[in-house]
């Protein structure tokens, strides 16, 4: 009896925390390796995940696909799985695996959308799984679409075993396979709406409160240490406002290595405040703003180059507000600066 497979595009820092977690439960992992970069090869290696050479392969093989990329490539990823799936010997192969718990005939193909998107976009993407697909050859032919959000950090294994993970929430009305009770615990999921696009907006609400705080600590922070006052605006904090300090001081050394993930995830955050929230306009001036911010650190400063398991510069608030406030500068050297403790 084969173990329940699930396909993960792609193997940035939150795909392999997903990745390690469901290894963990017996879940076996795959994903595919053809276009990706050396860094992320590497880590599908460092984790053990199956690698394959096409998205049809992927489709093929996998029960459940997980869709964790920078939201600007949301839809194109979700374009390469609907092509997979509709191509004309997909389903003949889907059906030549054994289905898992001894079940005589495959499953459909169930496709999560976990991007920090709007509803539009996966409003748009659903549409590409509804289309041109020839289900009276069995149910396996059949990818069904959920639309969904992340809240929280990548699932993480405490010293003492126990797992530390986010929350994934999802919506929209199918068919529930007899695996999915297991996989959403493991995951912790939870289907919120039957509506799809109501899980992006959930997510992006949540968002614009965290990542929104953090956009405002940049700007905050960076001022500050302009015009040399940044130790003393950090006292004030910590004097009248403790939570704020250490809420707006953590945001702003996690967020280097993500800053460009953001981009588009203000954007979209404004899009929904305008949509689903009917602000007219006021959600894009304000979160459009934002995503200047996350632009400008991702592409004008040091910080754009900082991975999360390699960090070297602003991993301090000090350190990362004189970066930041030196970013329209016409070059800043490490030696410029140094690095500050």
């Amino acid at each position: 009896m084969r173990a329940v497979t699930v396909g993960i595009v792609s193997i940035g820092d939150m795909g392999l925390g997903m990745a390690k977690l469901l290894k963990a439960h017996g879940y076996r992992v795959i994903t595919v390796a053809e276009g990706r970069s050396e860094h992320t090869l590497a880590r599908i290696k460092s984790a053990e995940i199956e690698m394959l050479q096409s998205y049809q392969e992927l489709v093929v093989q996998a029960d459940f696909i997980l869709s964790i990329v920078p939201p600007r490539d949301a839809l194109s990823t979700a374009e390469r799985i609907a092509r997979a799936v509709k191509q004309p010997d997909t389903v003949t192969k889907r059906q030549g695996l054994e289905e898992v718990n001894g079940r005589p005939s495959r499953s459909p193909l169930y496709f999560l959308e976990l991007n920090a998107t709007p509803a539009r976009l996966a409003e748009e993407q659903a549409a590409l799984f509804e289309t041109n697909v020839d289900t009276s050859i069995g149910s396996s032919a059949k990818c069904h679409f959920l639309d969904g959000g992340i809240i929280g950090g990548p699932p993480s294994q405490n010293t003492d075993g126990k797992w530390k993970k986010p929350s994934i929430v999802l919506s929209g009305a199918v068919d529930l396979p007899s695996t999915w009770a297991a996989f959403t615990d493991i995951l912790n999921m939870k289907l919120v709406s039957d509506r799809i696009g109501a899980a992006s907006t959930l997510k992006l609400s949540f968002a614009a409160l965290t990542k929104g705080l953090t956009a405002l600590s940049i700007l905050s922070f960076s001022t500050a240490q302009r015009e040399d006052l940044l130790p003393e605006l950090l006292d004030h904090l910590q004097q009248y406002s403790p939570h704020t300090a250490a809420l707006t001081q953590s945001g702003i050394i996690a967020m280097s290595p993500k800053a460009y993930r953001w981009v588009d995830e203000m954007r979209g955050i404004g899009e929904a405040f305008d949509r689903e929230g009917g602000w007219d306009g006021v959600g894009s001036r304000v979160y459009g703003g934002f995503a200047e911010v996350y632009r400008s650190v991702a592409e004008d400063t040091l910080l754009g180059h900082e991975r999360v398991e390699s960090r070297q510069r602003g991993t301090t608030v000090e350190d990362a507000a004189t970066i930041i406030a030196r970013r329209q500068q016409s070059e800043v050297e490490d030696h410029d600066i140094g690095p500050m403790s």
